[in-house]
């Protein structure tokens, strides 16, 4: 009578393939927190430049006389940090700032309102002695462009969050 063995356990090559699977699983598990940690303090660090940006603005707009400046230094308690403030007078065109133009890319200084209704601009262009498409600027005015740049450290290289805004200048 011949005996048939039974297999008990595995073979060498199925633990080893087993192995292989859950080490590729655990490298992958351990790469997505790592790369989630990373985030997170990529987020802190922004939040925390974005609240600085914040409190030096308001510092400026609590200043009860702005002049033509800039400055820099370290942000005390806060290793890595830095700021920029530029504050500088500019002549703002009020038809590009509607029309979302700049300096260096003027808008077309084409009337915003349908032809229909722009009786009203005619007249007070003709009272001034000039035809609508003389009219190039919506009127010059003279502001402050105030600057803040923060710098903070964003793993081995630094990023910066930058915030502006306008206020009127004294005439």
């Amino acid at each position: 009578m011949k005996v048939q063995k039974t297999r008990r356990g595995f073979s060498l090559i199925e633990v080893a393939i087993a192995l292989g699977i859950a080490g590729s699983a655990m490298v992958w598990t351990y790469s997505l927190i790592s790369k989630g940690l990373t985030m997170q303090r990529r987020g802190e660090n922004l939040a925390n430049a974005v609240l600085l940006a914040r409190i030096k603005m308001a510092q400026i707009d609590a200043s009860t006389k702005l002049e033509q400046k800039s400055d820099s230094g370290e942000i005390p308690g806060y290793r890595g940090y830095t700021y920029e403030t530029v504050i500088r007078e500019e002549e703002l065109d009020l038809l590009q700032a509607a029309k979302g133009g700049s300096a260096d890319n003027p808008a077309a200084p084409d009337d915003l309102l349908e032809n229909s209704s722009n009786q009203g601009l005619d007249e007070l262009l003709k009272k001034r002695g000039k035809t609508q498409n003389e009219s190039q600027t919506g009127g010059i005015i003279k502001v402050l462009r105030i600057v803040v740049k923060i710098n903070y450290p964003d793993g081995f290289k630094t990023a910066s969050y930058v915030a502006e805004t306008f206020k009127a200048a004294k005439f």
